[in-house]
């Protein structure tokens, strides 16, 4: 099963570290206190740390990481493909507040 990771691996490109900017914006709960999960909104499957989905400038890496924002040209992306059903759906939906048991 070389086919996927060769293609993959052959359009990765070394970016300049000074071009690399940090993301402005990181995964804050915007209501209660309760975690934020991030799921595909269409078929529930949750991204690992280990996922990678590829920019337009051909870099490699894990979009949730960054909110959507490529850390090697700055774009960012409004819309997310699933892996596993390769729906596109709105970044945001990708993140769900969990709210905890009350007590």
């Amino acid at each position: 099963m070389t086919g996927v990771g060769t293609s993959l691996s052959l359009l990765l490109r070394r970016e300049d570290p000074t071009r690399v900017t940090p993301p402005a914006t990181g995964m804050q709960p915007r209501h209660g206190s309760g975690r934020i999960r991030i799921r595909c909104p269409r078929c529930t499957w949750e991204p690992g740390r280990h996922d990678r989905w590829m920019c337009r400038c051909l870099h490699v890496w894990n979009t949730f990481d960054t909110h959507g924002l490529c850390p090697a040209c700055a774009y960012q992306w409004l819309e997310t493909q699933c892996l596993r059903c390769l729906v596109m759906s709105p970044h945001e939906h990708w993140y769900v507040e969990e709210t905890g048991p009350t007590a």
